[in-house]
């Protein structure tokens, strides 16, 4: 696979127009276009931001390796541009998340093995220590679905975080890392 190649390729599994891609780089579209079709080579900084931007070594991805790992991208956002609050955010799916995508606000918890989980609720009370974590981290999450791709997405601290999930990974509740995530409800962007 060409760098050209695992570009768009990154880019339409992260769901991004070449517009979206070219913001995110801070180059123009035709840049892209130029990357991705294999007539150009991204600069040494531009190669170093793709790197950092989707989380793969540069050697990664000037390696002419058949293959893509389950992906991640964090994107410093625009501290100007947007607040961090539900407007904010809802403002910053709508700018990153054009096309039709379902989108899913989430619950989240921390994933605490059984004998923890059994332990705390008998110590503590059923579901007090799932409230003081979900205190600990008030951050949106949220499942974002297209065409059997499923994406978490996180944002904090103006940074755009995406994780790229399995295809069989549930819906409804599922977890990822040290968290457990729920659907809590669907949301509707309108441009």
């Amino acid at each position: 696979m060409t760098l050209g190649q695992k570009l768009k390729e990154i880019r339409k599994r992260f769901g991004l127009s070449q517009e979206s891609l070219a913001e995110i780089m801070n180059v123009s579209r035709q840049a892209i276009t130029k990357w991705e079709s294999d007539e150009g080579l991204p600069d040494v900084s531009n190669l170093q931001e793709l790197s950092k931007v989707f989380n793969l070594t540069v050697d990664y991805l000037l390696d002419n390796d058949n293959s893509l790992p389950a992906l991640s991208m964090k994107k410093e956002l625009d501290k100007d541009k947007y607040e961090m609050n539900g407007k904010g955010y809802k403002q910053i799916l709508k700018d990153y998340y054009t096309e039709p995508w379902v989108i899913y606000e989430l619950l989240r918890s921390e994933n605490k093995g059984k004998l923890a989980s059994i332990v705390s609720d008998w110590i503590i009370g059923a579901g007090a220590m799932e409230t003081v974590d979900a205190l600990n981290d008030t951050t949106p999450y949220y499942l974002i679905k297209k065409d059997g791709l499923k994406l978490l997405v996180n944002i904090h601290d103006y940074i755009l975080e995406v994780i790229e999930l399995p295809e069989n990974t549930n819906d409804k509740k599922f977890v990822y890392g040290k968290n457990k995530f729920k659907q809590f409800k669907k949301l509707e962007l309108t441009k």
